[in-house]
């Protein structure tokens, strides 16, 4: 028998019923993006920095202006101007393509909502025996996603922030379901190789779930719904994901490499702790420029997170220490020249050791929530307005962050033991689901303790801290009533 529509998914992914809530968080989600991209804070009025060369990349792609070589198209991830060429080509560059534009941003962002709430009512406890009511905890994260000032506020720039966080969490969703069920494999690994193009850090959270799948066949559990033709099937999208990035690498670089130069330079400034990288021509003009002062290099990138800790001094306990004593790395060639930044990296390895490493790891995931300023909000001098309430949602999320952690390894944790332990599959596979969510805020660590953190690269795995800390409440409640 069919199930009735209210009780159908959402869009083929594991899902909450379409309830009363879930329709209500549809309407707040669509109306709140909708205002702010018309009238707050429109993305077209706004594009400077990284978001000017997102649409001026997207405008030479509608234009059909590309060709070998041309280096700067394969400087970002290329799924942000490639989805922001959509409207160009369908509308010309212009201002009504931007418009157009404003709204898939403001769909994302809407999108974003309904998926966090419907992965929550996967994976969180559901209070109720009675299924037909009203699930809590899910409804208390839609809602804090909802009125999440980071979400909203990224709606309003042309980055890839609104679209890889819907992305990503459409990613989960799909996982989820082939965890639970051992179908939609092909489409789950579609959402992936889409969030890959949008920001190459997914493959993290991939190789993650990976390694779980081979660790639970050792015990068989929810992996024994996936033979290797579901991981085919799954690994399909991305590996041609993979492939199409590095060609297209390859033809604008003429080396070889998979998405993005400017991972490279992140890279270099992560393990070195250095706020500028400058890029000149030759050697003479590098030396010329260190006599005199003169500003003669042809690029200049400027880190704002490590700029901000400079300013805190020496005395603080995450005070900026660059391994090769100044704020200012120099590349002679290109900025993104991977073999400069391979000896950059060297000498900073040599300088450090291995216990500097490690220090320089651990002050660059603590600036997902501390310190580093929020940007774009920091140089919207357009808006300067909404800088104040990005910082106090900064803050906060530096409050709830040990708790977000403390989720992370609960949800680990009792992953493991479901396995042990003998618990009943659907207790089982909702601690899966849990666990997969827990795997996604564990890559934004790996990452951030590699290359470095800000509260824009963790604004998309906000969704996934939520949904911990509503698993710890659930995990608190639950334990006191059985004391009781």
């Amino acid at each position: 028998m069919a199930a009735p529509d209210s009780q159908r998914p959402l869009g083929g992914l594991l899902a909450a019923p379409r309830d009363r809530v879930f329709w209500i968080l549809v309407a707040l989600a669509s109306l709140t993006r909708l205002v702010w991209v018309i009238w707050v804070h429109p993305p077209q009025d706004h594009v400077f920095s990284d978001m000017a060369h997102y649409v001026h990349r997207a405008e030479l792609v509608a234009r059909f202006e590309v060709e070998a070589g041309m280096r700067k198209m394969a400087w970002q991830a290329y799924g942000t101007h490639a989805l922001l060429a959509i409207p160009m080509v369908l509308l010309g560059p212009g201002a009504s393509a931007l418009e157009v534009a404003s709204l898939i941003w403001a769909a994302c962002s809407a999108a974003t909502v309904v998926l966090t709430y419907a992965l929550a009512w996967v994976v969180l406890p559901h209070p109720h025996r009675d299924r037909a009511r009203p699930h809590g905890p899910a409804l208390a994260v839609g809602v804090a996603t909802l009125l999440w000032f980071p979400l909203i506020s990224h709606t309003g720039f042309f980055t890839s922030e609104a679209p890889y966080t819907c992305a990503l969490l459409a990613t989960t969703l799909a996982a989820v379901r082939v965890m639970r069920t051992g179908e939609g494999a092909g489409r789950a690994g579609l959402w992936a190789a889409l969030a890959f193009v949008l920001r190459p850090q997914t493959a993290v959270f991939v190789v993650l779930l990976g390694l779980a799948w081979l660790v639970d066949r050792r015990r068989p559990s929810w992996s024994a719904r996936i033979d290797w033709r579901v991981v085919a099937r799954y690994a399909g999208p991305i590996v041609a994901a993979v492939l199409v990035s590095a060609l297209r690498f390859s033809y604008y670089t003429g080396e070889l490499g998979l998405v993005a130069e400017n991972a490279t330079m992140n890279l270099t400034a992560g393990r070195c702790h250095n706020i500028v990288t400058r890029a000149y021509d030759s050697e003479a003009e590098r030396e010329a420029s260190a006599r005199d002062g003169q500003r003669r290099h042809v690029r200049r990138v400027s880190l704002p997170g490590f700029r901000a800790l400079a300013r805190e001094g020496p005395d603080h306990p995450l005070a900026l220490d660059p391994a090769l004593g100044t704020e200012a790395v120099d590349v002679v060639g290109y900025i993104g020249d991977g073999e400069a930044h391979a000896a950059l990296r060297r000498r900073c390895y040599a300088q450090t050791g291995l216990v500097g490493q490690l220090r320089y790891a651990a002050v660059n995931v603590a600036l997902l929530a501390v310190v580093a300023r929020p940007w774009p909000e920091s140089s919207d001098y357009g808006a300067p307005h909404w800088l104040e309430p990005a910082l106090r949602a900064r803050d906060l999320a530096a409050v709830l962050t040990p708790l977000a952690l403390f989720g992370l390894g609960l949800a680990l944790i009792r992953w493991v033991r479901a396995r042990r332990s003998g618990v009943e599959a659907g207790e089982l596979d909702r601690r899966a689901g849990l666990g997969v969510c827990a795997l996604q805020l564990s890559a934004l660590l790996v990452i951030a303790a590699m290359f470095f953190g800000t509260p824009r690269l963790r604004t998309p795995y906000d969704p996934y801290a939520m949904i911990l800390i509503a698993s710890v409440v659930a995990w608190a409640v639950e334990a006191w009533r059985q004391r009781s």
